[in-house]
């Protein structure tokens, strides 16, 4: 029987692998990765985290030109994903 990983773990590899990929600028690797640690953090309810993964692809997207989708994510990283509220008020 395969398990599968704890999410922790899976957010980890995901990590390290999106880290790699922007020190060898291979930002559509990184992009995925990050998309990956995303959903991750999101599923466990991590407010703190998903906003890091969130600016991690506001850089991404916006070393690859892709600006309108950078400031998505940005805007994003500023916003509650629980609740959808702004968490600066």
């Amino acid at each position: 029987m395969v398990s599968t990983p704890p999410v922790i773990v899976s957010l980890r590899l995901a990590h390290l692998r999106a880290q790699e990929a922007v020190k060898c600028a291979a930002w559509h690797v990184a992009t995925m990765q990050f998309l990956c640690c995303l959903e991750l953090t999101e599923k466990r309810g991590d407010a703190a985290c998903f906003s890091f993964f969130a600016l991690r692809l506001h850089e991404c997207y916006a070393k690859m030109g892709l600006l309108e989708k950078a400031k998505i994510y940005r805007q994003m990283a500023e916003m509650d994903p629980l609740n959808g509220a702004d968490s600066m008020v």
